[in-house]
């Protein structure tokens, strides 16, 4: 007898549950460390179920990555789209940044320490990565505009999300030991503005916009 067809509400609430569970282990064990039957051992099925929702482990992998992307855009848009002030726009976006990376250390860890061959082939992917990171560089864009801070578009883009991500791999490694991440979170944002903002003054025009959107 054929076994019966799944319904899109059971692809969809196993392929959840085996992503939750595949972004804990990414995170400990690494891409190598991970294996499907030691994911169908977890979830308690057989070994050839993850193969009804997935192609390999590679595309496991992809999609415990979208998704970790997706709940990064997701806080960051909510900033967007509540916090009109410039500067406070990006403090906050800093704010919600460095909170995720502690909520959600395993999610955090598998999109920024873990690298993936050929990411473009997973179009999924690509469009939650673009979509975080577009939600960094449009509020960067729009405190350029504002002359709120000074500089080239991507570079500063790239030096706020450095500073982010330092403090956020630091707290992670569990090694900001006088000062908590709550404690620096405010103060490093605020000196990364700073710095960007001395030569607020000599901006002569709105930036010129480039067509990158990743890093």
């Amino acid at each position: 007898m054929a076994r019966p067809a799944l319904t899109q509400t059971e692809i969809a609430r196993f392929r959840a549950r085996l992503c939750r569970v595949a972004t804990r282990r990414f995170a400990r064990r690494g891409y190598a460390g991970v294996s499907l039957r030691g994911l169908a051992a977890e979830l308690g099925c057989s070994p050839t179920t993850p193969y009804r929702y997935f192609r390999d482990k590679d595309e496991i992998f992809a999609a415990v990555r979208a998704r970790a992307f997706a709940k990064l855009a997701d806080a960051s848009e909510v900033v967007l789209g509540s916090e009109a002030d410039p500067r406070r726009r990006l403090v906050r976006l800093g704010e919600a940044y460095l909170r995720f990376a502690h909520e959600a250390p395993h999610a955090y860890r598998v999109i920024f320490e873990l690298a993936q061959p050929e990411p473009s082939r997973y179009p999924e992917l690509e469009v939650e990565r673009r979509r975080a990171w577009s939600a960094i560089r449009g509020a960067v864009r729009r405190a350029l505009e504002a002359r709120v801070v000074a500089g080239d578009l991507e570079t500063v883009t790239h030096l706020f999300w450095a500073g982010l991500h330092g403090v956020a791999a630091l707290h992670l490694a569990g090694q900001l030991q006088s000062r908590g991440l709550e404690a620096l979170a405010e103060p490093m944002i605020e000196t990364l503005l700073r710095g960007s903002a001395a030569a607020a003054g000599e901006l002569p025009s709105p930036p010129t916009l480039s067509h990158g959107d990743t890093p």
